[in-house]
C-alpha cells in the first residue's frame, strides 16, 4: 500500500512547473515568436513568483510592444529586488526610465457639470474612481474603451484606438442624460369611453418636459459659458505677451539705438531681447487667435441652445376610431 507522504512526494511541485514553463518562454523568445513566449513567462512567475521570471515577462512584453504591462512589470520587479536586496532591481528601474517617455495614456474628463452621485467609470476592465479622473493612464497600443454609467441615466460608450509610441488621448465625459419614464398608464374608463369627468380630463392638454431636453439645453448652454470664458482668458493672456513683446523690443532699441549698433554695444544681450521678442509674439498671436475662436465658438454654442419651451412635449387625445373611443398621440 502506497503511503499518504510517497504519494504527495510524486505529484509536480508548482516550482518544477515554474520551470518548465520558464524553459517554454526561452525557447519560444530563441523561435522569434515572442508573442507566444510571454504568456509562457507569465504562468512561470504565477506558479513560482522569481524575480527571473518576473522581468523576463516584463522584457517579453516590452518586445511585444505592450510597453505599458512592460513598464507595470519592470516596477513590480523593482520592489520585489528591493525586499531581498537583490541588485536587479538597479537593472529594472533602468528599463522603468527608458519606458517613462514611449507610455501611450488615455486622460478621461468629467463633464464640466460634474457626474451623478452613483456614477460608474471604466476603462476597459478597470474601474475608476471619481477622484481618478483627469490623469494619464498607461494603456498598451490597440483599442480601449471609455463607459459611464449611472443608474437613471443613458450610458455612456466610447471607442479609442491607441496606434503609437507616447500618444495621448483625451475623452471627456458628456453629461448623461436622465431616461424619462412613460408614466403611469390611463385607467381604462379614461380610454373606453367611461364617466364624463374622466373624459374631461383626458381632453385638457397637459404639457410634460422631458428631463433629457431640459438637460441637455442646460449642458449646451454651460458648455457655450465654459468655451467663452477660456477663449477671453486666453485673449487676456495674449495681451500679456503682445505687453511683454513691446517691453523687450524698446530694451532692444535702448541697447541698440541704430543699424548697425554702436561698437560698445552688447549684442549677445540684443539678440537675447530680440529672441524673447519673437516668442512673446508667438504666443500672443496663438492665444489672441485661439482666443477669438473660442468666444465666437462658446457664443454659438450658447445662442444656439434649444430653449425649455421647446422642448417641451404637449400630448392630446385624438379619436383613434367611430364610436368616441379615445387614444393618445404625442406632438412634438
Amino acid at each position: 500500500m502506497v503511503s499518504l507522504a510517497s504519494a504527495q512526494s510524486s505529484e509536480p511541485s508548482a516550482h518544477t512547473a515554474a520551470v518548465d514553463m520558464f524553459d517554454a518562454g526561452d525557447a519560444l523568445m530563441k523561435s522569434g515568436r515572442i508573442h507566444d513566449a510571454c504568456p509562457k513567462y507569465a504562468e512561470s512567475y504565477r506558479l513560482d513568483p522569481r524575480l527571473g521570471a518576473l522581468l523576463h515577462w516584463a522584457d517579453c512584453l516590452e518586445q511585444d510592444g505592450k510597453l505599458a504591462s512592460a513598464y507595470a512589470a519592470f516596477r513590480d520587479a523593482i520592489e520585489l529586488a528591493e525586499r531581498s536586496a537583490d541588485r536587479r532591481s538597479e537593472f529594472a528601474a533602468a528599463r522603468v526610465r527608458s519606458l517613462e517617455p514611449r507610455l501611450s495614456r488615455i486622460i478621461i474628463d468629467a463633464p464640466p457639470q460634474g457626474l451623478p452621485r452613483d456614477a460608474t467609470i471604466q476603462l476597459d476592465s478597470l474601474s475608476i474612481v471619481a477622484s481618478g479622473l483627469g490623469v494619464g493612464i498607461a494603456v498598451d497600443t490597440g483599442e480601449h474603451s471609455v463607459r459611464a454609467s449611472a443608474p437613471g441615466f443613458a450610458p455612456f460608450a466610447n471607442v479609442l484606438v491607441v496606434s503609437g509610441e507616447g500618444e495621448v488621448r483625451r475623452v471627456t465625459i458628456p453629461a448623461l442624460e436622465p431616461v424619462v419614464s412613460a408614466g403611469p398608464a390611463l385607467p381604462a374608463s379614461a380610454v373606453n369611453g367611461g364617466d364624463s369627468s374622466a373624459r374631461s380630463n383626458a381632453n385638457s392638454p397637459a404639457l410634460i418636459a422631458p428631463k433629457a431636453a431640459a438637460e441637455r439645453s442646460r449642458s449646451q448652454k454651460w458648455l457655450g459659458i465654459g468655451v467663452a470664458s477660456a477663449g477671453a482668458v486666453a485673449l487676456g493672456a495674449s495681451g500679456f505677451f503682445f505687453a511683454s513683446m513691446a517691453k523687450s523690443l524698446d530694451r532692444r532699441d535702448a541697447l541698440c539705438p541704430s543699424n548697425p549698433c554702436p561698437p560698445n554695444t552688447d549684442r549677445e544681450q540684443v539678440q537675447s531681447l530680440e529672441s524673447q521678442a519673437r516668442t512673446a509674439e508667438t504666443w500672443g498671436l496663438v492665444l489672441s487667435i485661439s482666443g477669438a475662436i473660442a468666444v465666437v465658438t462658446g457664443t454659438v454654442l450658447y445662442l444656439r441652445s434649444p430653449s425649455d419651451a421647446a422642448a417641451l412635449r404637449a400630448w392630446q387625445p385624438r379619436s383613434a376610431r367611430p364610436g368616441g373611443v379615445q387614444g393618445l398621440e404625442w406632438r412634438f
